[in-house]
């Protein structure tokens, strides 16, 4: 009687090494895409481990690479601005890091607090368990990324281009951004133009920096009683809003941070009876789903964020592999909606 092959018996690795005629080393290596076996070697072993159901066992080939193809994701919102894990912007930089990680075969341990100190971090069970560590945000510790990425594991980071850093980061321009939003409002007669965002971030920062040379480009100095640094967090953000429009009727614009917060702005103003964008121009930044829902739609500013994760996932396998990294700073683009276009009306 002829055995199905789903009952024959599988073999191990020195058998499929002594059928092919060859070390059991080279089965390794021609099964892990080794360069130092040829391309014949390599797809007649494949043909003949497919043949005999042959199946590696990552189990032990990764404790004997130290390795457990787990990536760390850390999500550096912020607890005390009340930034939390459900804001759009982490859940699409999740979605697209995770789809990436799933292609190069690799799973995900997602790190929810975060970091502060890297001392804390290095204690961490996901950091003992993982082979590098990707962070969404540099929040406010790029000190403590920099002693991190002294130690063996590779880390990347979601962030803006700070001096002195050792560390391989993934962003776009946040500079331009600010500019390319500040110089529409500019150009659509806006001449009060309000920031909101916290400074105290380092993307957001040199987002100011970008509304600053704007403004001083058209002979404008920004006005420290037009900048606010609301928190991410809607419900927070509006009471803060509300009392800043009431105190400052005077504005015809706004460049916000984050599509959230354009997007509490704009509620805020129709509240107040103050058509968007007739008598006040607004913009975000990121470029997120809720930018084409709400009334009017909004003009922001495009991170790409979908690219983003690809980029990140792309660096971190990079390192993994002991090439040589560099950064990418891509450049950002403003979409422009019904938000801003006072001219319109």
């Amino acid at each position: 009687m002829s055995v199905k092959k789903s009952e024959q018996r599988k073999i191990d690795m020195q058998q499929l090494a002594d059928i092919a005629g060859v070390s059991r080393a080279t089965v390794s290596r021609a099964l892990n895409d080794s360069p130092l076996v040829n391309d014949r070697t390599k797809d007649k072993i494949r043909k003949l481990a497919e043949k005999h159901q042959f199946v590696m066992n990552e189990t032990a080939r990764n404790l004997r690479l130290q390795r457990s193809n787990m990536i760390c994701l850390v999500l550096m919102h912020d607890v005390e601005l009340s930034h939390h894990l459900s804001d759009p912007f982490f859940l699409r930089m999740v979605g697209s890091v995770v789809d990436h990680l799933a292609e190069s075969g690799h799973d995900l341990m997602l790190y929810h607090k975060p970091v502060e100190t890297a001392a804390e971090f290095l204690t961490t069970r996901v950091y003992r368990q993982c082979d590098g560590a990707i962070f969404i945000g540099q929040g406010m510790i790029h000190d403590e990324l920099n002693k991190l990425a002294g130690y063996q594991k590779p880390i990347v980071v979601w962030g803006a281009d700070l001096p002195e850093r050792n560390y391989r980061i993934v962003g776009t321009d946040n500079v331009m951004g600010g500019e390319q939003a500040t110089r529409h409002l500019l150009d659509q007669g806006c001449r009060r133009i309000a920031f909101f965002g916290d400074v105290r971030k380092p993307e957001l920062a040199l987002r100011h920096e970008g509304y600053a040379n704007a403004l001083r480009q058209a002979g404008l100095d920004a006005d420290i009683n037009l900048e606010l640094d609301p928190p991410m967090e809607s419900g927070a953000a509006e009471e803060i809003i509300d009392n800043f429009i009431q105190n400052n009727s005077g504005i015809d614009g706004i460049v916000c941070c984050s599509d959230m917060l354009a997007a509490s702005a704009i509620s805020c103003l129709q509240r107040h009876g103050i058509s968007v964008p007739s008598k006040v121009a607004v913009t975000g930044y990121d470029d997120l789903e809720i930018a084409t829902r709400i009334n009017p739609t909004l003009t922001t500013v495009s991170q790409d964020i979908s690219g983003g994760g690809e980029q990140l996932v792309k660096k971190m396998m990079g390192l993994l592999t002991g090439k040589k990294v560099r950064d990418s700073i891509r450049d950002s683009s403003l979409v422009i909606r019904e938000s801003s276009l006072r001219k319109a009306y």
